[in-house]
């Protein structure tokens, strides 16, 4: 039996990891991104998806007021890649946080952030 229990691939117990993003963690745009566009090493699910971007302040509010437009979707053409649109935001700091569901089931949370600096 434990031997059984060693056979098992380590992959199986992996979970989706964002290997990048755009913008890039700690990121300093002289303007609002348009969207955000983050990449994993597995495949995604659909539906169960999500990307909150909210202002990095209320990172440990018990309510935030979300920022993006729309929802998560994750794109058609590469199954890695999830996107969301962003509304125009104010000179700040902003935090990304996103829940994924890879196609072998497991559900993976993340959070980065990066910097509006407005323009000059």
């Amino acid at each position: 039996m434990a031997g059984m229990i060693l056979a098992v691939p380590h992959s199986a117990f992996a979970h989706a990891r964002m290997v990048r993003s755009t913008p890039v963690k700690n990121a300093r745009l002289s303007q609002t991104p348009k969207r955000i566009d983050l990449w994993f090493n597995e495949l995604l699910d659909d539906g169960f998806n999500s990307i909150e971007v909210f202002a990095a302040a209320e990172v440990t509010a018990k309510q935030r007021t979300d920022l993006k437009q729309g929802s998560a979707t994750v794109d058609p053409k590469d199954r890695t890649h999830l996107i969301v649109d962003v509304q125009p935001l104010p000179p700040g700091e902003y935090a990304v946080e996103f829940r994924v569901l890879s196609r072998d089931g497991h559900s993976a949370p993340g959070r980065f952030t990066f910097h509006v600096l407005g323009s000059n």
